[in-house]
């Protein structure tokens, strides 16, 4: 796990080699308080069997900085591994969150995989579901929302303090976008949200609040 202070936050990156999947808990030094992003349920395909690996190292390290979970953060649904948001709401009973626009996701993905008419395809499956320019907070962190489609079409971009969260609309260090080939997904939209994002990588936390506002003021196009 690395630890990297930046923004006015305290940063806790956790890496999944299997998936390739980056996990966070964004923490406000002053009150304590946290948002976990993108946490990863780990699923061994041969045993058809999940486990919580990844997320009992974002437990163990929550409470051994005692650190108080205010939200669970996906910024989009994945192809290749399914979120820890469920369990960890169970272990937390912190709210849970997504971009709207899952909603289309869920639509997609049921009738290409066949799922049962009863599946809800609403997004009920999270507390809330964010609109681009909407606003939240981390402690006494201010944090906000981009729409960044094009790895999926329901992909968001979270801003907390001087920090941004592009999920996998860059590839860092500087491998570029990434695939735009999932359901859904758009080269030509993942160009562009790449290009509204990178605004927010360049420029000081002081001004990162002014960015994401004009930035909502104009997302890039849905997906057709």
């Amino acid at each position: 796990m690395q630890i990297i202070d930046h923004g006015g936050a305290r940063i806790a990156a956790l890496h999944d080699k299997k998936t390739g999947s980056w996990q966070y808990v964004v923490s406000d030094p002053v009150s304590r308080k946290c948002a976990i992003i993108d946490p990863v349920w780990d699923f061994d395909e041969k045993a058809a069997a999940t486990s919580t690996r990844n997320a009992d190292a974002i437990l163990d390290y929550v409470k051994a900085e005692g650190l108080t979970v205010e939200w669970l953060l996906d910024t989009h649904p994945h192809a290749d591994h399914f979120s820890a948001a469920p369990f960890l709401n169970e272990k937390l009973g912190a709210p849970t969150a997504i971009g709207e626009k899952v909603i289309g996701v869920q639509k997609l993905w049921k009738d290409i995989y066949g799922l049962d008419d009863d599946f809800p395809a609403d997004g009920r499956q999270w507390d809330r579901l964010f609109k681009a320019g909407d606003t939240f907070a981390v402690g006494d962190l201010p944090a906000g929302v981009m729409f960044s489609p094009g790895h999926t079409m329901a992909s968001i971009t979270y801003v907390i303090g001087g920090n941004a969260f592009v999920h996998d609309t860059l590839m860092m260090p500087y491998a570029g976008t990434s695939r735009a080939d999932f359901p859904g997904g758009t080269r030509r939209l993942s160009s562009e949200a790449s290009r509204t994002s990178w605004p927010c990588l360049k420029r000081p936390p002081s001004s990162l609040a002014t960015t994401m506002a004009r930035m909502a003021a104009s997302p890039p196009a849905s997906a057709p």
